[in-house]
């Protein structure tokens, strides 16, 4: 059922430790199972299983397969291997072994790297000193040390230095850089003057000859060791087109064999069987009975046990709604007797999303947006016409997966806002469509410029609409607040709570009663009268308030009694709906209206009314994903989600790992087959 979570139990497997490693395996590879901890009286009757030199031999294959992955370029690996049995995997590890050569390459990498880049700094520097007729000797000794100065005004350098540096020899190169030479040891003394002065200082280190020539033998070095480190990059990419494939396929086998060997702690054990206990969903309870009878050859025994702990939760949800489990993973996950608020939320949110967008024009930007949004995070290499820095600090803030969610959430929402905003006819404010089924703002009242006039046909003028619209907000908070607070009492029942029960039903009498009284003083605000006679709706209506206030504080007590006035708060709360809705029309009304009031009036205010209106709907459409979109969670995670759900569940995590270039050993539908 897709409104709850789904049912998990508690299995307990027996078996011979000469099956251990094929039942284990059938449980890692089929995915189904959390492993705990065997209850403390079963280890204790057995004892506690150990991890033995196998994992230390399997640990010790892992790291260095770990190292040769990382030390190797990186090449795709296009096929996946099976390994039948765990001696199988470790005489496959056995046969490769590139530790020393591997050695030797990287070290004669980092230090050809070294050289390059003491090489490029001696160019760099000397690239500076181009021109001058001087040996670059000079420039370093015993006694005295140079600095090349850039960054500060050219003809405020040599005498700033010298009035900080009396000692300091300052001459100016062509390229407006200057050369400061001091005495050594007082190198700490440039860089304090350096750093008041604010200029930047570059050693320039010891070196012989002309600068041309200088530069010439550098340059001729430079291409010597980039072609040695070519050289060695051919060779760990001729190791990698022999030796990546099966190393990666190796090394992911003994990361799976290793974490099976690390869950020994978790099982009790004789010297002749063991025994394991984890959490397992019951739809799949038979399918795992199957796969491990299998693995066992029948040598092993499988019950159900009871536990006092929470089971962990595991969502089961249609695929178009599983892009709502974000928001509730985000609030929280619901425990295994409580209804799954995924579904609810999924059509909930679009709703009052698009609700309080309430213009199609909007809504047309929206969708646009978040489809593309969709295509660049799932297309490889997909193009955007934003700034590159700008998508790359998006995916920093966000992440890829959020940003996914919020483009798949917004789409229906979108749908949502174009067809209210076609009810409503606003494009970014203006009314284009000849009818206006229900006006929410004024329209402009002549075409303007050859702009749209004002529709000619209105169904339902604003000052009909904006009243009739506050009244169905109210109606929506009662209806949200009831059907959580009859989710919450239905939770309470299935699990024998009984007192819940009653305190749902007393906040359910005061919801209805209290709303059914307001509307009814509303209603009949010139001749209100308690008169069963001629207005039965408000006595029985307040009998039911005070009926459920009693019915409330027998079952919750004073702490229900302090609650009250949060049911009428939580019903008004979504007349915000409505309040975002008009503030949005009415900002795109105000942008509209400058923009239309610029155009008749000259060229340059036009220019200023077109610019008012870019830069102000660019702004309205953020607020109108932002506000909604806030708002929208809000009034469920708050007002709804506080009258039936108590959260703080574990979430299920099952006994897997995932593969990229290995195949599994066995697998669930096999076993429902």
């Amino acid at each position: 059922m897709a409104l709850m979570p789904e049912k998990m139990l508690r299995v307990r497997i027996i078996g011979s430790n000469m099956r251990k490693d094929h039942i284990i395996t059938a449980l890692h590879d089929a995915g189904i199972i959390q492993l705990e901890t065997v209850e403390p009286g079963l280890t204790k009757a057995m004892g506690q299983a150990k991890p033995g030199e196998l994992y230390r031999k399997v640990n010790r294959y892992l790291q260095i397969y770990r190292g040769y992955e990382n030390l190797l370029p990186h090449i795709p690996v296009k096929g996946t291997k099976a390994f039948g049995s765990m001696e199988e995997l470790l005489a496959e590890a056995s046969k490769i072994d590139l530790e020393e050569e591997l050695k030797v390459l990287k070290s004669r990498e980092s230090d050809l790297l070294s050289e390059i880049k003491e090489i490029n700094n001696r160019l760099e520097a000397v690239s500076s000193l181009m021109g001058l007729s001087y040996d670059l000797s000079i420039f370093n000794g015993s006694t005295i040390s140079s600095y090349i100065a850039r960054g500060f005004e050219d003809g405020e350098a040599a005498s700033a230095i010298r009035e900080k540096l009396p000692d300091a020899t300052v001459f100016k190169l062509p390229n407006q850089s200057v050369v400061v030479t001091i005495p050594a040891k007082k190198d700490a003394e440039l860089a304090r003057v350096a750093s008041e002065l604010k200029f930047s200082i570059s050693h320039i280190p010891e070196m012989s000859g002309k600068p041309e020539e200088y530069s010439k033998v550098m340059k001729d070095r430079l291409g010597l060791k980039t072609k040695d480190l070519d050289e060695v990059h051919k060779d760990l990419r001729d190791l990698s087109e022999q030796y990546y494939e099966p190393i990666a396929q190796i090394r992911e086998q003994l990361e799976i064999e290793n974490r099976k060997l690390e869950v020994s702690d978790k099982l009790a054990s004789t010297q002749d069987s063991f025994a394991l206990e984890g959490w397992v969903p019951q739809k799949h309870y038979q399918s795992m009975v199957t796969l491990v009878n299998g693995a066992a050859e029948n040598s092993v025994i499988i019950k159900t046990v009871d536990s006092k702990e929470d089971p962990p939760t595991l969502l089961s949800n249609p695929k178009r709604f599983k892009v709502f489990e974000f928001f509730i993973n985000f609030y929280s996950l619901p425990k295994e007797f409580e209804f799954d608020p995924t579904m609810i939320f999924g059509f909930i949110f679009p709703f009052f999303f698009g609700l309080m967008v309430g213009d199609w024009g909007y809504g047309l930007v929206i969708l646009a947006g978040a489809t593309w949004m969709k295509r660049k995070l799932t297309t490889p290499g997909a193009r955007t016409i934003l700034p590159r820095g700008l998508t790359n600090f998006a995916m920093t803030v966000f992440g890829k997966n959020a940003l996914l969610v919020l483009a798949r959430t917004l789409v229906p929402g979108a749908l949502v806002a174009i067809v209210v905003g076609l009810l409503f006819n606003g494009f970014f404010g203006f009314p284009l469509l000849p009818v206006t089924v229900f006006e929410v703002a004024p329209k402009f009242t002549a075409s303007i410029m050859g702009f749209p006039p004002q529709p000619s046909i209105v169904l339902f003028h604003l000052t009909l609409v904006i009243p009739k619209l506050l009244l169905l907000t109210g109606y929506i908070g009662l209806a949200m607040v009831t059907f959580g607070l009859v989710l919450g009492l239905a939770n309470e029942a299935r699990r024998k709570h009984w007192k819940g029960v009653g305190g749902k039903i007393g906040w359910l009498l005061m919801a209805w009663g209290i709303a059914m009284f307001g509307l009814n003083l509303i209603q009949h605000s010139s001749n209100f009268s308690f008169s069963l006679a001629t207005n039965p709706v408000a006595p029985i209506s307040l009998g039911g308030f005070i009926v459920g206030i009693v019915v409330m504080a027998v079952s919750e007590g004073t702490g229900g009694l302090i609650e009250i006035p949060s049911i009428i708060s939580h019903i008004l709360s979504y007349t915000r709906i409505l309040g975002i809705l008009l503030a949005a029309v009415y900002l795109s009304y105000v942008l509209d209206l400058i923009f239309l009031k610029g155009v008749s009036k000259s060229p340059a205010f036009a220019a200023i009314g077109i610019l008012v209106l870019i830069l102000g709907q660019l702004f309205t459409i953020g607020i109108a994903i932002l506000e909604p979109g806030i708002q929208g969670a809000r009034l469920i995670y708050v007002e709804f989600f506080s009258k039936f759900y108590y959260g703080n569940g574990k979430i299920f995590r099952p006994f897997k790992t995932t593969r990229k270039y290995t195949t599994p050993k066995f697998s669930l539908e096999t076993a429902k087959k």
